[in-house]
């Protein structure tokens, strides 16, 4: 049985990314030793090799409480000892949002808990992580489990404070159920944790984010406007016993289902603690035939496929690895997750492959190598007409071959002259892109909703204020989308002029602007005011305090997303046209310097053996540079990193690069 799908498939996966940088690596090189790619073209490839460098593959566990999320993270990351890594008992185990991962360049083996007193601050999550004097750090000997336990068992921590010191902390009371003599209720003690461990799967880039169900959920917005939509993966735990329940359902439809229907995250629903049906006084077939009905049924009350829908137990898988107990093992299922999980990590080769700043990269070696050839040629033809012209003519003929040389050169100085305009046509888009998104704009809004608020003495003005503001930026919005249209029409007009000679639809493709996650963010904001006006805890909480609650949480995400929004559009206009301008340059480039060599024969007065002896050694120079980029050349065009299984999904080849091609082809198969 395949029981390590998942580890093999995260190598492949590192390796892959390695040998793409790699190849980029060579690319960038050759551009500086053979001196013909210019200063934009290079910080474009740094670019997108920094894509490559900086990217993790990221599992995100959720669902309902007791739904054995930690206990599924035990067994996807046991190794050796016979130990679970996290606590796993009765009840809720895991109090705040917990991310667990591995980074070189951050202390390993150490646990960073940042206090649930800062949810009092303006200052984001995202803020906070770039703050460590603000997080408690205790580090542990990763060979000494007793003290890992201790160290990670604080993620489970909780403290005792009043009521009211609960609501100006953000939480609900009527989601906080243990209370002391003292009338006192107990919330997480911690915000976010942060776990650093030297794990062979943490090493290759795996990243699993760990939450605590519904009320973490409803009250930190970071974690669905940020954490959640930056996994690959999320796995959505159910109790099998129980199916989907309706706060099960809850959670599926404002956290899960727009990121699988929007951002086609992957989404498996997983229906754990199968061994809870297991019994003893069936027959082992009626047993399987309950789970299957269970899940088929699931499959279906989620919309889902019946493959994405997993009936396991992740502490049978467990107690089975611990123990090398194959047929424990096979009855736990837990290995058919971890092969459904291999064939994410393999999906997002391609989502990287499409990405634009590979795609670029990728034609520009091939726009480079293509246009190289292409000189070449052209030089051998010159040199054939000079071998065949006698020395009397051979003046004349360089003369003809500089004005042909100086023709082309114009053509490509006139196409460079249109680029210009195109980009002041697309800086001109600025103003009118920016306008219904400024920071300006946006704290006038906010100012108008804090007094509304101010003034307001009833729930139903407070909600209606509340209302008016996201009614505010959803017109804002609309008004940034209208925008969004004439400035993708302007940018289609430019790449569909037949003079750029490249691959203009795809290319015209990856480089319309596009503004789906920033928009999902501001809808599902928009959702969470909505709960947030209507929940019991907001008619009960003091309306200084929910004026607080409302500016700090919902008005602070909004503004990063209007900052995330100005940085994208901004960057937009830098770069829509770097594949059209940076191919002119190139061909400018060469031919610039073919025109200064013929310029300098004619020039030195050299007889015409010298004449066509510095020819050759000009095309010797440039088959020299022609031959040491071919290889990557055919790597990227002939030889394919990933190849269509049955379901479309790639599958890793050792030592081999992908085209885009095959890419396309694969998508369009998807």
């Amino acid at each position: 049985m395949d029981v390590k799908a998942l580890h093999r498939q995260m190598t492949h996966y590192n390796l892959w990314k390695q040998q793409l940088d790699e190849r980029l690596q060579r690319f960038d090189q050759w551009g500086q030793s053979h001196q013909m790619l210019s200063n934009e073209a290079l910080r474009a490839l740094q670019k997108a090799r920094k894509l490559l460098q900086g990217n993790t593959f990221t599992i995100a566990c959720v669902g309902e409480f007791s739904r054995g999320k930690t206990e599924l993270i035990n067994a996807l990351l046991y190794a050796d000892g016979g130990h679970r890594l996290l606590p796993s008992l009765p009840g809720r185990t895991t109090m705040c949002p917990t991310e667990i991962f591995w980074e070189a360049d951050q202390p390993a083996n150490c646990v960073r808990l940042l206090p649930i007193e800062t949810r009092r601050t303006n200052t984001s999550m995202q803020n906070f992580k770039r703050i460590p004097q603000n997080w408690v750090t205790i580090q542990f000997d990763s060979h000494d489990h007793e003290q890992t336990r201790a160290a990670i068992n604080q993620v489970s921590a909780s403290k005792w404070v009043t009521p009211a010191d609960a609501l100006k902390l953000g939480f609900a009371l009527d989601e906080l159920g243990e209370h002391d003599a003292s009338g006192k209720v107990a919330v997480p003690a911690w915000r976010h944790a942060l776990i650093s461990l030297d794990h062979p799967l943490l090493r290759q880039g795996l990243r699993i984010v760990d939450t605590p169900g519904l009320n973490a959920l409803g009250n930190e917005p970071e974690l669905t406007l940020k954490t959640l939509p930056e996994a690959q993966a999320i796995l959505f735990l159910l109790a099998a016993d129980a199916g989907v329940t309706a706060s099960d359902m809850t959670i599926w439809r404002e956290h899960v289902q727009s990121l699988r229907d929007e951002q086609c995250t992957a989404v498996l629903a997983l229906l754990n603690k199968i061994d809870s049906l297991w019994d003893d006084l069936q027959q082992p077939a009626e047993v399987d035939a309950n789970i299957e009905r269970i899940r088929l049924l699931t499959a279906h009350q989620l919309n889902l496929t019946q493959e994405q829908v997993i009936a396991i137990s992740a502490k049978q898988g467990l107690l089975a690895k611990v123990g090398r107990n194959l047929a424990q093992l096979e009855r736990s299922n837990f290995s058919t997750l971890e092969r459904k999980l291999a064939d994410v990590v393999m999906r997002s080769q391609q989502q990287i492959v499409g990405h634009r700043l590979v795609g670029d990269s990728y034609e520009m070696i091939m726009n480079t190598r293509n246009g190289l050839a292409k000189r070449l040629s052209e030089c051998e033809a010159e040199i054939a007409i000079m071998r065949r012209a006698g020395p009397n003519e051979a003046n004349d003929i360089l003369q003809q071959l500089r004005d042909t040389i100086r023709q082309s050169h114009h053509q490509y100085h006139k196409q460079a002259l249109s680029l210009k305009t195109s980009q002041r046509l697309l800086d001109a888009q600025r103003v009118s892109l920016l306008a219904p998104i400024s920071s300006g704009l946006l704290e006038q809004q906010i100012n108008s909703a804090h007094r509304s608020l101010a003034q307001s003495w009833t729930s139903l003005g407070l909600g209606r204020a509340i209302g008016n503001f996201f009614d505010d930026v959803d017109s804002s919005l609309h008004h940034v989308e209208r925008e969004i249209e004439r400035s993708n029409r302007v940018l289609t007009s430019i790449y569909q002029r037949p003079e750029h000679g490249l691959n203009s639809d795809d290319l015209m493709m990856r480089h319309l602007l596009k503004i789906h996650f920033q928009r999902r963010q501001l809808t599902q904001l928009h959702k969470r005011a909505d709960d947030f006006r209507y929940s019991l805890s907001t008619l009960l909480t003091r309306k200084g305090v929910l004026i607080n609650r409302f500016i700090n949480s919902l008005v602070q995400e909004v503004r990063n997303t209007y900052v995330d929004l100005n940085q994208h559009i901004d960057l937009w206009i830098q770069e829509a046209l770097s594949p059209l301008i940076h191919s002119n340059q190139y061909q400018k480039q060469l031919l610039e310097r073919h025109m200064l060599h013929l310029t300098q024969l004619q020039n030195k007065r050299n007889s015409h053996s010298e004449q066509i002896e510095s020819m050759q050694t000009n095309i010797y120079q440039l088959q020299a540079a022609l031959t040491s980029l071919e290889p990557l050349y055919q790597d990227i065009v002939s030889v394919p990193l990933v190849e269509e299984k049955k379901n479309n999904v790639a599958q890793v080849k050792r030592g081999q690069v992908v085209s885009l091609k095959d890419v396309r082809q694969a998508v369009r198969g998807n």
